[in-house]
């Protein structure tokens, strides 16, 4: 049976698993399981997220973030989260990919996010207010937030009400005239074989070293 991999063995049972004294009894006095134990992956997804969120991007978080991530469409929260930690550790080029691919999906909270990183960054670069400008316009008007009666941030827009010259406003209406929603997934050999890494047969296993795996040709034999 193929077992999808978050992480080491040891995190992964730890996570997974719920002892008994934690649980409640019913009033029959039979144990009911918790959100945990009925839903393992759901329970570890989210709160991998949360723990990003928190500014938590330690390894075991990472590792989750990342097999999650490198599944694609349906993920986008950890893409997100994941591309926030890169960032946080220094790795800026690839914590913005990682975002985009969120953004590009129709995921709010990157699109807020690639907002609020080109409004800080972008003071003294025209190029920057307009990505920023153009994600804040796509986030105010997402989809998926209106259809749940959520509002967008307004201290968002905010941010570039009045420091667009006319030609970047141009530029930024043109680019959401011709947006369309773009589902990454792991299509080169390299982002195969990470997102195949996270799955192996009967038991879970620590991701590997993802230099080494973008590095080292496959063997075909």
């Amino acid at each position: 049976m193929t077992l999808i991999v978050l992480v080491a063995a040891s995190l992964g049972i730890t996570a997974c698993s719920d002892s008994s004294s934690s649980m409640r009894r019913n009033k029959d006095g039979k144990l009911v399981p918790t959100l945990a134990g009925q839903d393992p992956l759901g329970t570890l997804y989210a709160g991998s997220i949360q723990k990003a969120e928190r500014g938590d991007c330690g390894q075991e978080t990472m590792d989750v973030l990342t097999c999650f991530a490198y599944r694609g469409h349906g993920y986008e929260g950890a893409q997100t989260a994941l591309g926030q930690c890169l960032i946080q550790k220094g790795d800026e080029a690839s914590g913005i990919q990682w975002i985009e691919r969120a953004a590009n999906a129709g995921w709010a909270d990157a699109q807020k996010n690639l907002a609020l990183h080109y409004a800080t960054d972008g003071v003294d670069a025209p190029s920057a207010m307009v990505k920023g400008a153009f994600w804040a316009r796509l986030y105010r008007r997402n989809a998926a937030l209106l259809s749940l009666g959520v509002t967008p941030d307004p201290d968002v827009a905010e941010k570039f009400r009045g420091k667009l010259t006319t030609e970047q406003a141009k530029t930024v209406m043109d680019r959401l005239n011709a947006w369309y929603p773009e589902y990454w997934t792991a299509t080169s050999l390299p982002d195969q074989r990470i997102r195949t890494s996270c799955q192996v047969e009967s038991r879970p296993r620590q991701r590997p070293d993802l230099d080494e795996l973008r590095t080292t040709p496959p063997n075909p034999y």
